[in-house]
């Protein structure tokens, strides 16, 4: 079976302006395959997806808040396109499953792909949970709050595939969907990559059984992803309830409730903590101000790039150092620092780009370990602005922090910061990150060939030719990008000689690079 044309063409255009995940800088091979146009298009398209074998992905630990971290996964480059297609010509299948949006029960990731180019609808819909909760924490005395736990990880691949059965998906689709599981989780039969913005609605069609049979039972409940909050006049009542949960859980998947997370709540207490949640809720006048200033110039819509030229001369100075700083000290200043609303403000400030906060964020780099992706990403969008920075001095302080013990335990913190180098050559250092080479993994060792390939390092990389061949699947991917920093004939002797014509990424950065 091979997908439609349109889905592809709408998958390559989402990932390009989204990326493949909110927790990875974006991969090299989706700026090559959307550089191809319909080339790529056509080619992905001629696919038969039943006889697609999912690449290899990629897994690391990343930081979820201070102290708690989650495995997380970047699907090989071709199959993010293929799962983000497959759930935009099928997932309405999955959304007609659900409870309705107008029951405002359900709010998380409900399947639109008239959004921004996104997946799913509303923007806002984290906001419009907890604003409905307190609602309904006041028409009753109590909340019960519970939260699956692991959830994503927990996830049963064959509930997902009678959910896709029951949803429509063609018997080959959903096959390749629970292979690509499979060769994620190492052939464990429970858990969905967490990381793929498809993943999402998958995670989604496996809360439809829980759903209804809550419903079944007459329970008032809100839900965002797992997080559910149940309202009731009666605390025994919500003892109940507790109970009934937590047996449809065990019955229908063998999920279990997270204990730390479980609690009944009164209705007034549990007003003030949901307002507390609601994201937009600025730490300071400063905040307020400079929020009003991106809201105005992105219609509200929270993935829009703000160009320096649509703010006014006035605008801009409110983007002051002095300013951003005080923002984000008040934020690590608490006993116990706010790190959601941390990383939502420098999601923010990454909309305009805007170089207030770039030696704010290295120079209390250590502090800010769970914002890492966020300062990551930041750097990457002042990096693409005209700005006036010192990028020799900030490429030395990055190249410093990765001999920060924390930095060192954690590769996934080590990628984040050498990718930086691929997105601004002019970091420079190149010299220490060859030094580096020697003894990196495989997976920074491409980040540092990504990074001479910008530089236009040619001829260090013409030394590792000899080892191509024999560099894993992300590394030698990254290493055929970088011929296009050879000689043409160099380039093309190389690229025949150790592209493998069966791997489909492969030949597509074969053909981009030729």
């Amino acid at each position: 079976m091979k997908l439609d044309r349109d889905s592809i063409e709408w998958a390559i255009d989402s990932l390009d302006k989204h990326g493949d995940t909110d927790l990875f800088p974006k991969p090299v091979e989706l700026k090559i395959i959307k550089e191809l146009g319909d080339d790529a298009i056509d080619f992905i398209a001629d696919i038969d997806i039943s006889n697609h074998e999912p690449g290899a992905p990629r897994r690391f630990i990343v930081p979820k808040d201070d102290l708690s971290v989650r495995p997380a996964t970047q699907l090989d480059p071709l199959d993010s396109i293929i799962f983000t297609a497959i759930m935009y010509q099928f997932g309405k299948g999955i959304e007609d499953r659900r409870s309705p949006v107008y029951d405002s029960k359900v709010f998380s990731y409900r399947f639109d792909t008239s959004a921004n180019g996104d997946l799913y609808s509303s923007n806002d819909a984290w906001n419009e949970f907890w604003n409905q909760s307190r609602y309904l924490a006041s028409q009753y005395k109590y909340a019960l709050s519970v939260d699956i736990s692991d959830f994503y990880n927990q996830i049963y691949h064959h509930t997902v595939e009678n959910e896709l059965i029951a949803a429509g998906f063609p018997n080959q689709v959903n096959k390749w969907v629970q292979n690509l599981f499979q060769t994620v989780s190492s052939k464990v039969s429970r858990g969905v990559p967490v990381g793929p913005h498809a993943s999402h609605l998958i995670a989604e069609s496996s809360l439809i059984p829980i759903d209804n049979s809550l419903s079944t039972r007459g329970i008032k409940y809100c839900r965002f992803v797992d997080d559910f909050v149940v309202f009731t006049d009666d605390e025994s009542v919500a003892r109940k309830h507790l109970y009934e949960i937590a047996g449809i859980l065990d019955k229908q998947q063998r999920l279990q409730l997270q204990k730390s997370k479980t609690k009944i709540i009164a209705s007034s207490d549990f007003i003030r903590y949901a307002r507390e949640m609601i994201e937009d809720r600025p730490i300071n006048d400063i905040e307020n101000h400079i929020l009003s200033i991106i809201r105005r110039h992105s219609n509200g819509n929270p993935y829009k790039s703000i160009l320096f030229s649509e703010l006014s001369d006035d605008e801009l100075k409110e983007f002051n150092s002095e300013a951003i700083e005080k923002i984000l000290s008040d934020y690590l200043s608490s006993d116990e620092p706010d790190y959601i609303r941390l990383r939502w403000f420098l999601r923010r400030l990454t909309q305009v780009g805007h170089e207030a906060a770039v030696n704010f964020c290295l120079d209390n780099f250590e502090d800010m370990i769970p914002a890492i992706t966020e300062i990551a990403r930041y750097f990457v969008a002042v990096s693409s602005k005209e700005v006036q920075l010192d990028w020799k001095d900030i490429g030395g302080k990055l190249l410093e922090l990765l001999e920060n013990d924390v930095v060192k335990s954690n590769e996934y913190f080590q990628i984040s910061i050498l990718s930086l180098f691929g997105n601004e050559p002019e970091l420079n250092h190149i010299d220490r990150l060859v030094d580096i080479y020697k003894t990196a993994s495989s997976f920074l060792k491409r980040k540092i060939i990504i990074a001479a390939a910008e530089s236009k390092k040619g001829d260090w990389l013409r030394e590792l030719k000899e080892d191509a061949p024999a560099m894993d699947p992300w590394q030698k991917r990254a290493y055929l990008f970088a011929t296009n920093q050879l000689q043409a004939e160099e380039r093309k002797f190389l690229i025949r000689h150790i592209t493998d014509l069966d791997n489909p990424l492969e030949k597509l950065i074969a053909d981009w690079v030729k």
